[in-house]
């Protein structure tokens, strides 16, 4: 069971992937939790406080996503990391990353660096995987590896988004066209 630590995190998280970082406040957590705004304020002080410690929650998930993928080889490693967006827009969430960044220009420096750590951090996995994949003759692509990194997490990003908009058939049909166009 989640210490209360722990589910404010989860909450935190989940208001942050469904309503914006700014469209969430500590009341909204409190609510869920049945307690005051106070016990909220003493696990986290700040909200930027509560940022972090959800991006360290998403740090700590994707390291153990990428150990986990770590066995598989390079293509299927960027299947799993597809099918696990997949999972996300099919939860209603969006990804954790383009959350904050539609609020990018109104938080705090501190989860901005937070965020760009852990971006930076995906945006590496990718690259090196979409390279060693390529070294292996298991992947193909013209672009360098860092751009066709780059053009993989934006198209999952907004492809979460915009299955909110038009449904997620969408979403499906831009995961299958990416692994279409990179995979023999």
């Amino acid at each position: 069971m989640a210490s209360t630590k722990e589910t404010i995190v989860l909450l935190g998280d989940e208001l942050i992937r469904k309503k914006g970082y700014n469209a969430f406040s500590y009341a909204d957590i409190s609510r869920q939790l049945n307690v005051k705004n106070a016990a909220i304020h003493y696990h986290y002080p700040s909200k930027p406080d509560l940022a972090e410690a959800v991006v360290d929650f998403h740090t700590d998930s994707f390291n153990r996503f990428t150990e986990k993928a770590s066995s598989k080889n390079e293509a299927d490693q960027i299947k799993m990391f597809l099918n696990f967006y997949a999972s996300i827009q099919l939860s209603g969430k969006l990804c954790v990353i383009g959350s904050f960044a539609s609020d990018w220009n109104s938080m705090e420096e501190e989860v901005q660096g937070k965020v760009t750590e852990f971006t930076n951090t995906v945006l590496g996995w990718i690259t090196e995987t979409l390279r060693m994949g390529k070294e292996k003759n298991l992947l193909s692509f013209t672009s360098p590896a860092n751009i066709e990194a780059m053009k993989i997490l934006t198209n999952m990003c907004a492809g979460t988004q915009l299955a909110r908009i038009t449904g997620s058939n969408d979403f499906t049909e831009i995961k299958n066209s990416i692994l279409k166009e990179i995979i023999h």
